[in-house]
């Protein structure tokens, strides 16, 4: 009965915590934006790089393009027509279609000779082989 207890308060105590450290993520988070925004609107009267400058330099490879040109809506349009419509009818159409597999050809058993006529001997059995003396 006692764990019983002690468990409760484990979890209660570990919800309390995830809470915590919730609330402490998405107040660094929001002080980040903060930071970001405030350096945007600084950064040009200070002289410093602007963020597109940190983003061509450090961000991800966008062709030589500036944030501003992949972000313009000409450039998101002909970004996406690219990456959806080139190419794709051509890679159907050189796409090679699977062929019907060849068939197979059966090997023929060779006949076998003609069985001897059955005759009735003693018992009513055919006899096996000749017998000398009959």
């Amino acid at each position: 009965m006692e764990a019983n207890w002690i468990g409760l308060l484990l979890v209660v105590l570990g919800a309390y915590l995830a809470f915590k450290l919730l609330g402490a993520a998405l107040r660094l988070l929001m002080w980040l934006v903060v930071l970001a925004g405030a350096y945007w609107f600084l950064a040009p009267m200070l002289g410093w790089p602007t963020v597109s400058d940190l983003v061509y330099v450090f961000g991800p490879d966008l062709g030589g393009r500036r944030i501003e040109e992949v972000l313009s809506p000409a450039g998101v349009s002909e970004g996406i027509g690219g990456r959806v419509a080139d190419g794709v009818a051509e890679k159907l159409r050189s796409a090679e279609l699977p062929q019907w597999p060849a068939p197979v050809e059966e090997p023929v058993a060779p006949e076998l000779p003609p069985e001897p006529e059955a005759v009735e001997g003693k018992a009513g059995l055919a006899p096996r082989s000749e017998e000398p003396g009959s």
